[in-house]
């Protein structure tokens, strides 16, 4: 009676494992299929258009592009003044970081009233809030990480003595005509 009961135990432990194995590569299956069929990863050509005519002089509009986040800044005269007063920066020619080729440095940007940054702090990835020269004491203003105070200033470059190494990255875009902005297509 004991030899029949270990054999059917077996049969079962068996059938179990049997299952347990087809289980783990019908998930795997799903996992693959959906992966070659979506593709998450590939983003390339992915853009968008924003209307530039409803962010005011002075002001930034905050945008969720490809999972980060984008500042959009229409840099006024008091911006514009404040970058040439810059002087204690990592990088104050912009010669290094992630940015395009064809950019106009120092100012990084393609015209001089627009920025275009991720507004994610280089050190911890942390939500940077604008600060306009006339608001910001001791300092030309530009973006304040919040998570440690560290500063950018308005082309993202990096103040020196900051947690922060990098400039903030500036991705692809284009400016199409004076009211539109495309985002990628890279």
């Amino acid at each position: 009676m004991n030899a029949i009961h270990d054999s059917a135990a077996r049969v079962r432990i068996r059938g179990l494992l049997k299952l347990m194995v087809l289980f783990a590569g019908v998930v795997l299956l799903v996992v693959v299929l959906s992966y070659a069929l979506s593709r998450p990863g590939d983003v390339r050509g992915e853009t968008l258009r924003v209307d530039l005519s409803d962010i005011e002089p002075g002001t930034a509009k905050r945008l969720n592009w490809r999972n980060r986040q984008i500042l959009v800044v229409h840099r006024d005269a008091a911006w514009q003044q404040a970058l040439a007063a810059d002087a204690e920066l990592v990088d104050p020619g912009a010669r290094r970081g992630q940015q395009p080729d064809d950019l106009d440095l120092p100012l990084r940007s393609y015209r001089p009233e627009w920025l275009v940054v991720i507004g994610e702090s280089t050190d911890l990835g942390c939500e940077l809030e604008l600060v306009h020269p006339d608001a910001a004491e001791d300092w030309s203003g530009g973006f304040l990480d919040r998570c440690r105070g560290g500063r950018y200033d308005g082309a993202g470059r990096v103040y020196a003595g900051q947690d922060a190494r990098r400039n903030l990255p500036i991705p692809q875009y284009r400016l199409t005509d004076p009211d539109t902005l495309i985002l990628g297509g890279d």
